[in-house]
């Protein structure tokens, strides 16, 4: 299958993959007219806590954070189902925390059964996540940065280094965060967003860039642009998020 098969792809709906011997859940949306011969963008989105991969897949605008309803059939669509959290000795809600690299792992096999089975065009691979699915985009950036072009976390922290791993590569970074965030500080999403300004060989100058309140960080390596959103509100997708993440994802 891939790129030229005359064999059928696997239809839109609801996946499970064996992963480190834990069944890992995932729904994917393909383009009604699918075309083996036709190189397909491929996006993940991510929940946050507690979340499910439904409520990414159906909800946030058109699902998949909004970019199912502008990308259309230009890509195919992954969101993933997390796996429980523990605190404090208890089962909290579904979130991705990579406990032994179980969720990158996930990805990784996630990628390949994508590229397997569809037309996927390899140089645009891309990731999107709020709260606790901001820290997946940023887990993914720091380990799969040769895999994903670019990502975009909203009021995400990380990345974060499980394990003492260390991050692979650039990825070009669109990132948001509330000022007023109590749930993810403020200041986490400014280390994230400090995080790829250096990976990417940035100034500390920045430019106004659309929408407004975002600014673009200058001198960044070539191909590699940082995007930082700060919005005066807490932990929440932003109104603008939606359009801007699709006209950064659309620049590659």
């Amino acid at each position: 299958m891939g790129c030229g098969s005359a064999m059928p792809p696997p239809p839109s709906g609801n996946m499970t993959v064996d992963i480190m011997g834990t069944p890992r859940e995932y729904i994917v949306k393909v383009p009604a007219n699918y075309d083996a011969n036709k190189p397909y963008k491929l996006v993940f989105a991510w929940h946050g806590l507690g979340g499910t991969a439904m409520s990414i897949a159906g909800g946030f605008g058109g699902g998949y954070y909004g970019q199912a309803q502008r990308m259309g059939d230009t890509a195919i669509f992954i969101a993933g189902q997390g796996l429980p959290t523990m605190s404090g000795g208890m089962e909290g809600g579904a979130g991705w925390p990579n406990t032994g690299g179980r969720d990158v792992a996930f990805v990784k096999q996630l990628v390949q059964w994508a590229t397997t089975n569809y037309c996927i065009d390899s140089s645009r691979i891309f990731s999107v996540g709020m709260s606790y699915g901001g820290i997946m985009s940023n887990t993914l950036g720091c380990e799969m940065g040769d895999v994903f072009r670019a990502i975009a976390p909203m009021s995400g922290s990380g990345p974060l280094t499980f394990g003492g791993r260390m991050c692979v590569n650039r990825v070009a970074a669109w990132l948001s965060h509330g000022n007023m965030d109590t749930v993810v500080q403020f200041s986490q999403g400014q280390a994230s967003r400090d995080h790829w300004v250096q990976a990417n060989h940035c100034t500390a100058m920045t430019m106004p860039t659309e929408p407004s309140p975002c600014v673009a960080y200058q001198g960044c390596d070539a191909g590699f642009p940082v995007t930082w959103c700060e919005f005066a509100d807490g932990h929440k997708v932003p109104p603008f998020a939606s359009d801007a993440i699709f006209k950064f994802f659309s620049q590659f």
